[in-house]
Formats: structure tokens, C-alpha cells, sequence
């Protein structure tokens, strides 16, 4: 599958268009949705979704039982391209990445993939439901109608939306869904060039007041996964979810205290 543009996580593949609806089970069973990748800039009134076009389950089968790492280069994608010369030298660009699954009634087929920049245990039962419905009702719905998305309507599969306020205001999102989902979730978003939490959220129950149940994504080396937008060496945008990276002066710092546990050990053995 290519290198995605921008367009509805989930959409409509139980009723035959190119995307997975949030709420429905795909065809195939048991996937969920798929993850999409959202670059927003309230400054700019712009909004760009890219469509990643891989599901829940398969993204979340990457770190539990995969490469433990995913990236995803916009370098070629004309649609985020065309959303950063919108928003110019905007401050406030941010970044959200998503995908649910709200098909069933029991727990564990309620389920939600989501970067989090806010405190991930506060999230409840209700918090999912309701995000997944807000998502799904709000801006991917909306963002699904655009011929640009949807095949059925001329478009490509798993392609590109760009939405700017005023012309494309159905599936402009801040003003449809935004990083908290209309208030029904914590905040999902995080700034370009920095790193943010991602979690996989199960119901834990049927009980909407009750807290669901929150875990990392885990990368290699066992360490919780994070997710980050940022140009490469190339000068080309490029998401990634992974274990982050010790820094260089990291690596020196941890070098140079066991350089000192051993200076000392050598010492005590030399009395």
C-alpha cells in the first residue's frame, strides 16, 4: 500500500466505498478503522487529513508482535504540501493521530488508538464511546462526502483532503471535532518537531462512568512508544511512531557514570 494523502480514518468499507466507518466493522472483521494523521493551524484556518491507510488492528499488531516502529514521509503528498503553504510561518500547527473501532457492545470491541497529550488515565468508558462518535459524526462523515477522498465520488482511495474555513468548512477540523473530539476526550494534539504520547484505550467495561483501560504502545527495547512529526535530514516531513532515541549527551552522560561506578569499585578493591 503507498505512501498515503489526506482523507477520513474510517470509513465506509461494509457499505463499499474505499474507507472504513469508525463505527462499523470492516467487511473483513475485527480491524477497526483505519489511522489517520491530522495537521491543523487555527491561525491558518486550515486543516489537512491523511488517510494511513492501514487499520487498528493491523497498526497495533506493529508493536505488539512487529517491526515495533512506524513512520509515514509526507515529502510527496500534495495535499500536506499544500497545507503548509497555507499556514506559512503559523505558530500554532499541530498534529493529531487517530483510529477507533465502536462496533460492538461489549468492552473490548470499543477501542481507540490515539497520540495523548493529556492524562490518559482520567479517560473513561463514556470518553471513548463518545470521541468515537464525535469523530466519526463530526469530521470523518463530513470529510468522506468530499469527491477528493472518496472513489465512489472520482476520488482516490485512501488519497488526500485538505479543508480550509469558508471553502471546505465540513471538514475543517478544528471547528467540527478538534484535538479533544468536542470536549469528549483528553487532548490528542501535540506541536510539530515535538514528541507525544500514544496509547491504546480499551473499554474495560459496559459502565460509562468507569475508567477505561489505558497502554502504551511499546516500541523496542520494551520502551513506550511516542509519536512525532518532523523534517528529516532531507528537509522532508516525516511522522513517526516509535521508541524515542537517546540523545547523544544521554548516551555520554550514562557512559561517564560508569566510568565512575568503576573508579570507585577499582578503588575499594585497592584498600
Amino acid at each position: 500500500m503507498k505512501l498515503q494523502h489526506i482523507v477520513a480514518a474510517v470509513a465506509l468499507a461494509a457499505s463499499g466505498t474505499a474507507f472504513a466507518n469508525v463505527l462499523d466493522p470492516l467487511a473483513a472483521g475485527g480491524l477497526g478503522g483505519e489511522m489517520s494523521l491530522t495537521v491543523y493551524s487555527a491561525q491558518a484556518q486550515a486543516s489537512v487529513l491523511i488517510d494511513t491507510g492501514i487499520m487498528l488492528a493491523d497498526f497495533r499488531s506493529i508493536f505488539t508482535s512487529g517491526a515495533k516502529s512506524y513512520s509515514l514521509d509526507l515529502g510527496s503528498n500534495a495535499a500536506f504540501n499544500s497545507f503548509l503553504t497555507l499556514a506559512g510561518d503559523a505558530s500554532d500547527i499541530r498534529f493529531a493521530f487517530f483510529g477507533g473501532d465502536n462496533s460492538g457492545v461489549s468492552a473490548a470491541l470499543r477501542t481507540m488508538i490515539t497520540t495523548v497529550s493529556g492524562d490518559a488515565t482520567a479517560v473513561t468508558n463514556g470518553n471513548i464511546v463518545d470521541s468515537l462518535n464525535s469523530m466519526k459524526n463530526s469530521y470523518l462523515d463530513a470529510a468522506n462526502l468530499k469527491p477528493a477522498i472518496n472513489p465512489t465520488l472520482g476520488g482516490q482511495a485512501n488519497g488526500s483532503l485538505l479543508a480550509q474555513k469558508g471553502t471546505d468548512g465540513n471538514a475543517y477540523f478544528l471547528e467540527l471535532a478538534g484535538p479533544t473530539f468536542q470536549g469528549k476526550f483528553v487532548d490528542t494534539s501535540a506541536a510539530i518537531d515535538t514528541s507525544v504520547a500514544i496509547y491504546d484505550f480499551v473499554r474495560s467495561s459496559t459502565s460509562s462512568g468507569i475508567g477505561a483501560t489505558e497502554s502504551s504502545l511499546m516500541g523496542e527495547g520494551a520502551l513506550p512508544a511516542e509519536a512525532r512529526l518532523a523534517k528529516n535530514a532531507a528537509g522532508s516531513y516525516v511522522f513517526t511512531v516509535a521508541a524515542p532515541i537517546p540523545e547523544p549527551s544521554s548516551y555520554a552522560l550514562a557512559l561517564a557514570g560508569l566510568a565512575l561506578v568503576g573508579a570507585v569499585a577499582r578503588r575499594r578493591a585497592a584498600k
